[in-house]
């Protein structure tokens, strides 16, 4: 193996240049392949069915909620027939962690362990899910309980704790040393694409330039929106605007996406362009902040912060995102829209509406 140097349904659609559909998803940051991990046989047979993790999948790969709403209408009548349904449990968690209700996810996990104490599925959620509230210390006695899943998912598991205590060199450390054993071809390939994933945010910060090579292997392995969003990060982190763009437009349209391809339009000089497309989002975030739908709030700040250069707003919707989700990318937004974090970032939202005035 070469190792390279609550949930909303279907949101609005922007119209981007060319035609490409605006797509509103809710994306966690790195989550763990919903994928069948070699672990002990069930007692009985579930009734989810492969269509689900199919839905679940193309969410993945696309960004598109319509799926996660798809893969909802037939989880629902299956844990109604059967409320211990392990494998219907854990897809519906999925399903809750992708739309950000993490509280309700977790709920079903506990049902689904209760029933399966070695679900290595459950556990791989249950630490993502964890990291992304900012408890690794939680997130890794839930990696230490996997027992019957590939050595790779395991490691991964705990580089992943590793990331999220800024600890990058022990993270990518562990990850290259598994990823030079592991022959492509016999891999299993989801959750090769996720191990090159980690390992692509484990070298962010002491070597961009492998990050890059990292992250696209891993979309060489299996497409990921998450993925794609954080390919673009670092090549504009790089000033790498045409390859930034190259890539987007290899992708599908998902929010971060769509978001990033507005900054990439932005900094090219290119905002008439977009102007539009601009124009729609603004009216479109104006909507979910009046509704207090903070579902997206990252790409929200992201949109305040790159796009119409807001910065006081931005830091407002950074500040609701770090209430929601606690990942080094979430941090580092944080960061970005106040630099001084000696004082806590807040942002009353009672009056957020004021702040949308021009």
């Amino acid at each position: 193996m070469r190792v390279g140097t609550n949930g909303a349904g279907l949101r609005a659609a922007l119209m981007l240049p060319l035609a490409a559909l605006f797509v509103w998803s809710s994306l966690p940051a790195h989550e763990a392949p919903h994928r069948q991990t070699a672990e002990r046989p069930a007692a009985t047979t579930s009734l989810a069915d492969g269509e689900t993790h199919a839905l679940l999948r193309a969410f993945r790969e696309t960004g598109d909620d319509r799926n996660l709403d798809l893969a909802w209408e037939r989880l629902t009548p299956i844990l109604e027939r059967a409320p211990n349904d392990v494998t219907a449990l854990t897809q519906a968690a999925t399903v809750a962690q992708a739309r950000h209700d993490f509280d309700g996810a977790l709920d079903l996990l506990d049902r689904a362990l209760a029933v399966r104490p070695h679900h290595d599925q459950a556990w791989l959620l249950r630490a993502s899910i964890l990291l992304v509230r900012g408890k690794p210390d939680e997130a890794l006695a839930a990696c230490r309980r996997l027992r019957h899943t590939a050595v790779l998912a395991a490691v991964t598991c705990r580089a992943r704790v590793d990331v999220a205590r800024g600890d990058h060199a022990r993270a990518l450390t562990m990850l290259a040393a598994v990823l030079a054993g592991i022959e492509p071809a016999a891999a299993d390939t989801d959750l090769l694409a996720w191990t090159l994933s980690v390992a692509g945010d484990a070298a962010a910060i002491a070597d961009p330039t492998q990050a890059i090579d990292f992250y696209r292997q891993s979309l060489e392995a299996r497409e990921s929106a998450q993925v794609r969003a954080a390919l673009v990060d670092r090549l504009l982190a790089a000033e790498r605007l045409a390859d930034a763009r190259t890539v987007l437009d290899a992708g599908h349209d998902a929010l971060p996406l769509a978001v990033r391809r507005l900054i990439v339009a932005v900094r090219m000089s290119e905002a008439d362009t977009v102007a539009e497309a601009i124009a729609r989002a603004d009216h479109e975030f104006r909507h979910w902040i009046e509704d207090r739908d903070w579902a997206h709030a990252r790409e929200m700040a992201r949109f305040y912060l790159d796009v119409l250069h807001r910065p006081g707003l931005a830091q407002c919707l950074a500040a609701i995102n770090l209430e929601l989700q606690q990942e080094p990318e979430d941090l580092l937004l944080a960061r970005r829209t106040a630099p001084d974090l000696t004082a806590r970032l807040s942002c009353d939202t009672s009056r957020l509406n004021r702040r949308l005035t021009y």
